[in-house]
Parts: structure tokens; C-alpha cells; sequence
């Protein structure tokens, strides 16, 4: 069935179940809990997950593209794809939630709002956890961080510090209110800094989420249990793994 008639007959069937649901009609919407259901564009999560996902060959060719983009976007992709950790979750990082010397990294909350007043709240689900990376990984975060501890210093009066890990730094700065420490934009992330080192890279054009595809394909292809990568992505269920 084309992507179109496939959501329209899903909304009819889901909406007709749900109405039946409150009329006792039926237990309860077989409809709410398919797995694989269609989204908007027609397409489905399952199908979309392993399409919008790079190889191992594929990642490290664009890691090693990220790192002569600087030591901040070296360090957000490679943790981006080391731990699969969404978006808001990198943008809210605080050095304070990383444990460099352990090589972990503890996840407990996200990026809500970002500019002059950013508010933050708990990841996804309201599921904290705590993520061991690699020491390729480490090392990156290593190198960020003596270069933002430098940039700081050198900009101390303008500089606001928040304590992120990853913080606006002089090629972030597009409008009077932004300045050097601010969260980073979430929501052109994608746009602004991942599509453009993905085509200088040459690999397949993923999603920014794709990172996180990426890595449970490649930790559910070293044969890591799928209970023990769905506790690394703070996953509902290793269903929805």
C-alpha cells in the first residue's frame, strides 16, 4: 500500500478502536499498540531506523572529517555516536555529569530551552543513566575541554558560563544574543554543523538522530545484548530497541 492510504487507514482504524474502547465495545486499542505503525509521511520507525543509520566504515570516515571541524564538534559526534545519546541530552551535558578519568558519562537530564535563560529538564522518559565510553571518546572530550577552558580565559569578561560541555564558540555566535557559553541550538544542529561535515565526509546522508541508530546497530552487531544497549540509550523497553 502506498505511504499515504497506509496512514489514512491506520488514523480511521485507530480513532474507530478508540471510540469502541470507551463504549466497552472492546478491552482496549489493538490499533495504539502496533508496533511499526506508520508515521506521518507513511513511513515506518523500524524501516526508518535501519535506513537512517551509518556502517562502522561509514562512521569513523565521518568522525575523522568532524575533527578538522575542531576539537568541539570532534568530541559532540564521536560521544554522539560512542553513546547514543539524543540531541537535547549532548546540549545539556555538564562537565560535572562527566567522569573522564572512569570514562563515564552520567545522562540526567536535557536541553529544554536554550539562549540567555536556558532551562533544563530530565531525559527523555525521565530515565537517567549512566553510559561508559570509549578512551577514543575521552580523549576528544579531553581536547574540547582545554580548548574551551582557553577560549574562556581569553574571554572571560563576555564569556557565560553555564558548565556545559558543548557551548556556543565564535562560529555559534549569529545574532546580538547569543554569546561564547551559551547552549548550543538543538534544533538546527542538523543543518548548521552535521549535514555539511557529513558531505565533506562522502557518507550516506543520515538524520542527526541517526547517530543514535548508529550506535545500537553497531553494539547490537558486536553482539552487546539488546537489554544492555536499550539501559545505554535510556530506551522504554528493548521493544522500542
Amino acid at each position: 500500500m502506498a505511504p499515504r492510504p497506509r496512514v489514512l487507514h491506520h488514523t480511521v482504524i485507530r480513532r474507530a478502536l478508540q471510540k469502541a474502547t470507551r463504549d466497552r465495545l472492546v478491552p482496549h486499542n489493538v490499533a495504539a499498540d502496533l508496533e511499526g505503525r506508520p508515521n506521518r509521511d507513511g513511513s515506518r520507525s523500524s524501516e526508518d531506523a535501519r535506513t537512517d543509520c551509518w556502517s562502522g566504515a561509514e562512521a569513523r570516515q565521518f568522525l575523522d572529517e568532524a575533527k578538522k571541524a575542531g576539537t568541539q564538534a570532534a568530541a559532540f559526534f564521536a560521544l554522539a555516536l560512542d553513546s547514543g545519546a539524543r540531541k537535547g541530552e549532548l546540549c545539556g551535558l555538564a562537565w560535572t555529569e562527566l567522569d573522564l578519568e572512569a570514562g563515564k558519562v552520567h545522562v540526567v537530564r536535557q536541553l529544554r530551552k536554550p539562549g540567555e535563560a536556558p532551562t533544563f529538564g530530565p531525559p527523555k522518559g525521565k530515565r537517567p543513566r549512566t553510559i561508559t565510553v570509549s578512551a577514543d571518546t575521552v580523549a576528544l572530550l579531553r581536547a574540547h575541554r582545554q580548548a574551551q577552558r582557553e577560549l574562556h580565559m581569553k574571554h572571560r569578561s563576555s564569556y557565560q558560563d553555564f558548565g556545559l560541555v558543548f557551548a556556543k564558540e565564535w562560529g555559534e555566535l549569529h545574532t546580538r544574543k547569543d554569546h561564547l557559553g551559551h547552549p548550543l541550538q538543538a534544533n538546527n544542529l542538523g543543518a548548521r554543523w552535521f549535514d555539511p561535515i557529513s558531505k565533506a565526509a562522502g557518507v550516506k546522508r543520515i538524520k542527526l538522530h541517526g547517530t543514535r541508530h548508529t550506535s545500537a546497530t553497531l553494539l547490537l552487531l558486536a553482539n552487546v545484548p539488546v537489554h544492555v544497549v536499550s539501559q545505554r540509550l535510556g530506551d522504554r523497553d528493548t521493544t522500542t530497541t
